[in-house]
């Protein structure tokens, strides 16, 4: 089909912030580097993940990197069909990988590519990442995918980043974390060891007290959110604030954060992993050319199952801090 290049980078510009071909680079190195810790077994020291950025000056001929091949078949599958990278069905990408496929190089290629002087791959090394989307396509997520929902690549990477036990989606390490933060603070001052200061009782007042009111994110959607963007919205600022508070609490010495900043701080960083995929979900959202007549439908075809999980789980803990904090503002 005829595509418009400028219109459909300019697509890219505003959903992502860069070019087709850099994010379907940046995208292909999750994908892959899924695939290597897998086939190693996750937890398995990674000497190097594909997904480390090699920088602007390394060129890479094809096939030497997985991720720049399978890059260039998720850039290239977007082209044809004029969507953005995102929004290509890895079923749809894995065709070009098949045998008597024609060759990428009978085709456009980025620019970008070309200019870098990266050399243009060959059916065989296309043919050889088949697997590495072949492994996508089939896999079991933690939670099964609804009826109906197309596996696209942007879905398939914030499933990726929601998935526990791999290095990108370790989020239960982090609630951990945290909830085990509040345990020791809470023995501590049980035991006397910790004394809260009234700047410290302040802090676990407020915190106690602002997670009830619920925020106003049409302001910053243009309509009102879906339900997952409004509470995973709020959990994102939830982490800004609670980073904010810990900052300017006392410390049990240089570089040593004391009990409750320990608690927030974590907090703060369990919370954080849910902007990347709020910030992408909210332009989504945004680009909408009018509110979904089903929003539901809409939030199931963009959320993946274990997204869910993990901004309910961060919910818990959320307020598992909340009540902490009240009880140490009370006592």
């Amino acid at each position: 089909m005829n595509v418009d290049v400028e219109g459909w980078e300019s697509g890219h510009q505003v959903a992502y912030g860069c070019g087709a071909w850099e994010r379907a680079c940046h995208q292909a190195r999750l994908l892959v580097a899924w695939h290597e810790e897998c086939d190693r077994g996750f937890g398995a020291h990674v000497p190097r993940r594909f997904y480390a950025d090699p920088g602007p000056r390394v060129k890479w001929p094809w096939g030497s990197a997985r991720h720049i091949t399978v890059g260039l078949v998720l850039w290239r599958a977007a082209y044809d069909a004029g969507v953005l990278v995102d929004q290509v069905p890895l079923s749809d990408a894995k065709g070009y990988c098949v045998q008597g496929a024609d060759p990428l190089d009978t085709g456009p290629l980025p620019d970008a590519a070309r200019k870098a002087g990266i050399g243009v791959g060959s059916a065989a090394s296309v043919a050889g990442i088949r697997h590495v989307l072949q492994a996508h396509v089939e896999t079991d997520p933690p939670r099964p995918r609804p009826t109906g929902v197309r596996l696209t690549l942007g879905y398939r990477v914030r499933e990726l980043r929601a998935t526990p036990d791999w290095e990108l989606g370790d989020w239960p390490a982090a609630l951990a974390l945290a909830r085990t933060a509040m345990g020791r603070a809470d023995d501590l001052r049980e035991q006397g060891t910790w004394h809260p200061t009234e700047q410290e009782r302040s802090v676990g007042a407020r915190i106690g007290r602002d997670w009830e009111p619920p925020p106003d994110t049409s302001a910053a959607f243009g309509r009102p959110a879906s339900s997952w963007l409004e509470r995973a919205s709020r959990l994102a600022e939830t982490a800004a604030a609670l980073s904010v508070a810990a900052d300017k609490l006392p410390s049990d010495g240089p570089g040593i954060a004391g009990p409750l900043a320990r608690v927030l701080g974590a907090t703060a960083d369990a919370c954080a992993r849910l902007r990347a995929d709020t910030e992408e979900i909210g332009r989504l959202w945004s680009a909408e050319p009018r509110e979904p007549a089903d929003p539901a439908s809409w939030e199931l075809s963009h959320v993946p199952g274990a997204l869910l999980v993990q901004t309910e789980e961060t919910e818990h803990l959320v307020r598992a801090v909340a009540v902490f904090s009240w009880v140490l503002a009370c006592s």
